[in-house]
């Protein structure tokens, strides 16, 4: 289908623009889900009809709009997760009115998180990047939503990491000092994964969603068993060279949705959402088995596994269950339970 709509070259354009000079409110992205089934289940011409309508839609009205892709349309000027929905409610009624079509649509948004923000490139590529982040979480946690970026903490891991990393860049772009101090003192300096404050903050919540929601939260605890070593025989570049390299291990292991900690100067913690006992058991095998063949340490790794009554719980237990693998021998994994004293 031929279309008026501008593309993504202008978007990039309008976006530094808009950033530059101070008028920056808000940017959404979002499209038709389940789109090419349309296509193919009824044509093209219904698709066609489809994209003239959303074109329809926003031919009046404050927003500047832009096709970006095949069904996939962004929208400066909307500034608010409740405009959001409202676009998305307003565009699957028009279907329904004017095609008899039950459509759904998902979308990633983002409001303009500091008034200093700069229009240069890197900027603009980290708010086209984040929003695009944002629909892709919205398509892979089950369509016909909207996901907003917000500054303040979320129950998804997905979102918290998916903001800190936003946040994060944005301090790196533009040299945001009252912002870049509050995400570095979240930020272990040495490996560059969330540290303990960054845990504290973040740990409640999930402990909370997961007893809303009847979900097991596996926290792995881990420390290693031959820091000190290294240190005495090598120096302390050798063993903080070892932790880089243990943090590094992390990073690849872990799945993109869990969230990796520096607990401490050779202590990390593991947090996994929604998690069955076999999928973490077998993750902290991964992780001793990488550990033990790719550095010359290993480390022992505590594992608490369930819906926690209190967010202390599966740190108390964790932590038991990682002595009892250094009592056992070391480079070892062992699976913890509340007992008497936790109740």
């Amino acid at each position: 289908m031929q279309t008026s709509l501008p593309g993504v070259q202008q978007l990039h354009f309008d976006l530094a623009e808009q950033l530059t000079e101070g008028s920056f409110r808000g940017y959404l992205v979002f499209d038709i889900d389940g789109f090419h089934d349309l296509n193919a289940r009824q044509g093209y011409k219904t698709g066609d009809r489809v994209l003239a309508l959303v074109e329809q839609f926003f031919a009046t009205g404050n927003f500047k709009v832009y096709r970006i892709g095949g069904d996939q349309f962004g929208v400066i000027g909307c500034g608010s997760e409740k405009a959001g929905m409202e676009i998305q409610a307003a565009l699957k009624l028009l279907a329904q009115r004017q095609l008899d079509l039950q459509l759904t649509i998902s979308g990633g948004g983002i409001a303009s998180p500091d008034d200093s923000l700069s229009g240069d490139a890197e900027t603009v590529k980290a708010v086209y990047a984040t929003a695009m982040d944002l629909l892709g979480l919205a398509k892979q946690h089950g369509r016909d939503r909207i996901y907003w970026l917000a500054a303040e903490a979320s129950d998804s891991l997905d979102m918290t990491a998916l903001t800190l990393r936003f946040y994060r860049e944005l301090a790196r772009i533009n040299n945001a000092r009252v912002r870049q101090m509050e995400i570095e003192s979240r930020i272990d300096v040495v490996t560059g994964l969330l540290n303990r404050r960054s845990f504290d903050d973040t740990f409640h919540r999930l402990v909370e969603a997961a007893q809303r929601n009847r979900s097991p939260l596996a926290l792995l605890y881990m420390d290693s068993d031959s820091l000190k070593r290294i240190n005495d025989s090598q120096g302390h570049a050798a063993g903080d060279r070892f932790i880089v390299d243990l943090s590094g291990i992390l990073r690849d292991v872990v799945r993109s949705s869990d969230l990796v900690f520096r607990w401490g100067a050779d202590e990390f913690a593991v947090v996994l959402e929604n998690a069955a006992a076999e999928t973490t058991q077998a993750l902290a095998e991964r992780i001793r088995e990488a550990v033990e063949s790719k550095t010359e340490g290993t480390v022992s790794i505590g594992i608490y596994c369930g819906v926690p009554d209190d967010s202390d719980l599966p740190v108390r237990v964790a932590d038991r269950a990682m002595y009892a693998a250094k009592r056992q021998g070391k480079n070892r994994i062992h699976s913890g339970a509340p007992d008497e004293d936790d109740k």
